[in-house]
């Protein structure tokens, strides 16, 4: 069975796929290769393809690569629990280093505070869903910190002009990029990362810049700029998104 949505551009038609390895979500685009990567947040299928590609041919696409989805579903499976409104994992990475996450509930019900230390972030409020919030506001900070010193050095090393970077919450994207504006967005999860990673993340954002698709010369721009940056693609997947 396929189910076709409505066009979001002239450009991109998607559609999904029946798989018995899960549904296939198919975005056809002006490109030359089929692409796979599965959804951080749920390891869902997620499959680019050239815009004539059969139905026939990206279901066997998927089917070549059944090894590989087992491998990087078994890596999301072994990440931390997500973070929701009543439950916080028992511990969290920041910048790639783990620290203890510890709530001390307190009997008043405004304000709180965050405090790092010795491996292990300490949160003092009344809530957890307070607790959750917090957390983020203490994350954006840091990432934010980092992002100003990081995009800035990126863009001059990259012979570009230093663009205007924002942290946002995403469910499945590491970063998006709007040309015209000459705007990056960030996920406020990278701050998980360690900074390689990030820095790959920063550097696939400002490519966009130069080159608009994922094609050859977009990678050819990634591998002069940042010549290891495959060495840190399998970290996006291994700390993957937590609902931070």
């Amino acid at each position: 069975m396929k189910r076709l949505l409505p066009n979001r551009s002239a450009k991109t038609l998607v559609s999904h796929l029946d798989h018995p390895l899960g549904e296939i979500r198919v975005q056809r685009k002006a490109i030359r290769h089929l692409y796979l990567r599965l959804d951080p947040g749920d390891g869902a299928l997620r499959v680019n393809a050239p815009r004539r590609t059969s139905d026939r041919a990206i279901r066997a696409f998927v089917t070549a690569r059944a090894d590989w989805i087992d491998r990087q579903r078994h890596r999301l499976a072994q990440r931390p629990p997500m973070v929701t409104g009543d439950r916080l994992p028992d511990q969290l990475h920041l910048l790639g280093e783990a620290h203890a996450l510890i709530h001390e509930a307190t009997d008043g019900t405004r304000g709180g505070t965050v405090t790092r230390g010795d491996g292990t972030i300490r949160i003092r409020c009344a809530y957890t869903d307070k607790a959750r919030d917090l957390l983020r506001r203490d994350c954006r900070r840091r990432l934010q910190t980092l992002l100003d010193t990081r995009v800035p050095q990126w863009a001059d090393h990259m012979g570009l002009p230093r663009p205007e970077t924002r942290i946002r919450r995403m469910r499945s994207r590491w970063g998006t990029c709007n040309i015209g504006a000459c705007r990056i967005w960030l996920n406020l999860e990278l701050v998980r990362m360690p900074v390689g990673a990030i820095d790959l993340v920063i550097v696939h954002e400002l490519a966009h810049l130069i080159e608009r698709g994922h094609n050859r010369r977009f990678y050819a721009v990634m591998d002069r700029a940042y010549p290891d940056w495959r060495h840190w693609e399998a970290s996006l997947s291994e700390y993957g998104i937590i609902g931070l």
